[in-house]
């Protein structure tokens, strides 16, 4: 399965926001891991999500689009 999405190089989506499909921002990429994105959100103790490559609807402009709702994100990728 491709889950490249047109992606050559993954550590150039750190520091790039991602966003749900109904767009809310979910944070800031902070690391790439084998098969997903690290995404914080907020200064202090930002909330982290733990989001799958396979999510990844697009990346445009420097921004990272995601196949999923803020809902969905909030239940299924949050991790502390």
């Amino acid at each position: 399965m491709d889950t490249n999405k047109g992606i050559d190089d993954w550590q150039s989506l750190v520091n790039k926001p991602a966003y749900t499909n109904d767009e809310k921002q979910v944070g800031i990429v902070s690391a790439i891991q084998a098969e997903n994105l690290v995404v914080s959100n907020g200064p202090i103790t930002p909330d982290k999500y733990l989001v799958p490559k396979a999510s990844i609807k697009k990346f445009d402009q420097g921004i990272i689009y995601l196949n999923d709702s803020w809902e969905f994100v909030k239940e299924k990728y949050k991790f502390e």
